[in-house]
């Protein structure tokens, strides 16, 4: 996936309920240091594709030892 400019990530559920494991394009991430200062103590809407969009707040970014770029992204729905 990630030869392919995508990211992996999962949105973290309460409850019973599964969590979601989705796919983002590395395109559509800001740039690292952004997605830190803007969105881990921020709420985001994500829109999935075929399925209703959901709130959810960054819990952990984990990026590539060597270049600038997120490489698994953890959320939480709120």
């Amino acid at each position: 996936m990630r030869k392919q400019n995508q990211c992996p990530a999962i949105i973290y559920r309460k409850d019973n309920e599964k969590n979601l494991p989705i796919i983002l394009n590395q395109n559509d991430i800001l740039h690292p240091d952004a997605i830190g200062q803007l969105y881990k103590n921020n709420l985001i809407l994500l829109s999935i594709k075929n399925k209703e969009s959901i709130t959810v707040k960054i819990q952990e970014i984990q990026y590539h030892p060597f270049k600038p770029k997120p490489i698994h992204i953890d959320f939480i729905r709120v």
